[in-house]
């Protein structure tokens, strides 16, 4: 195989025209000496392994020298530039092209390369100027956090909007659901105080004391019931004895009075103090130890347990 050096090749290339995009490739070559392959590319308007293989044609054939690249102060590598050779090139006394001051250092490296040997892989270009920026700047940075605080703020209104429709569609529900248990509750108090008043009504005209007696208690009951139906349907008052829950829980009004005039009212009856607190409106707990206290006094007697049934005490028994 030759050894012949790239320079030794030179005595042909005086008349040398390159066609189609290798004669784009040698324009740009001739034009920029001492280039990239990626100047030579751009230049040419051609793509780099395009060049690439153009300038590795024209250094076998000896009309253009490649220079491996040096190493910048950084320690990067730099990219190979390539040079034209011609054939009217002034020559030392071995025939070779003598090296420029630039490339001195190099010369006796590229003088060695065989015209045979294939192209070395050319380095990467590394230069700062390919090199993309990911640095991000103030401005950018403080629009991104506008930006962030817009969303977040729309996104919590748009919460606030949710959160708001939600309630109010439970309240809608809950309200309608209060209102159809009303009315169910109302119908029916109705219905048991009329078959109260009609089974009771009928013992009295049969003469039976017995379901007489039962009937009234049922009666009772079922006014009281009514009256909290009726309660449950209207504005509570805010004057006024027995008009709500609270006003009985902080009325200064005596209860015991009220419970004794209620037994004395019925005194062949027994009642439960629930019995009692529907009728005086008051809490059942309230009756309940307002009755205990009656009993160890003597005013009301316990009757029967389970539940706890008192009754005013009769004269006789007092």
């Amino acid at each position: 195989m030759a050894t012949n050096t790239v320079a030794e090749k030179t005595d042909t290339s005086a008349e040398f025209r390159p066609e189609g995009t290798a004669a784009k490739v040698w324009e740009a070559l001739t034009a920029t000496p001492a280039a990239s392959v990626t100047m030579i590319a751009e230049a040419a308007g051609v793509s780099r392994p395009t060049a690439t293989k153009a300038l590795t044609a024209f250094a076998e054939a000896g009309h253009a020298i490649r220079t491996p690249g040096r190493r910048s102060e950084e320690g990067r590598a730099q990219p190979d530039t390539w040079a034209p050779v011609f054939s009217d090139d002034v020559r030392d006394q071995d025939g070779d092209v003598p090296p420029t001051p630039d490339t001195a250092a190099d010369a006796a490296v590229t003088a060695d390369v065989s015209i045979d040997a294939p192209a070395a892989p050319e380095a990467p270009d590394t230069t700062t100027e390919d090199t993309p920026t990911t640095t991000m700047s103030f401005p950018d940075a403080m629009r991104i956090l506008e930006q962030e605080a817009e969303r977040r703020a729309a996104a919590e209104a748009e919460l606030a909007r949710a959160q708001s429709e939600e309630e109010a569609r439970r309240q809608q529900a809950a309200e309608s659901l209060a209102k159809a248990r009303m009315v169910e509750d109302t119908r029916r108090a109705l219905t048991d105080l009329l078959n109260a008043v009609t089974t009771t009504y009928a013992a009295l005209l049969s003469d039976d004391d017995t379901a007489f007696t039962t009937g009234l208690e049922a009666i009772y009951s079922g006014t009281a019931d009514v009256r909290k139906a009726i309660r449950t349907t209207q504005p509570k008052a805010t004057t006024g004895w027995g008009s709500s829950r609270g006003g009985d829980r902080s009325a200064p009004r005596p209860l015991r009075p009220d419970v004794v005039a209620h037994l004395t009212k019925y005194p062949d009856l027994a009642f439960t103090a629930n019995e009692i607190a529907k009728v005086l409106g008051r809490s059942s707990g309230a009756v309940a130890n307002a009755l205990d206290t009656l009993a160890r006094n003597g005013e009301a007697e316990l009757v029967s347990e389970r539940p706890n049934r008192f009754r005013a005490v009769k004269p006789q028994d007092a």
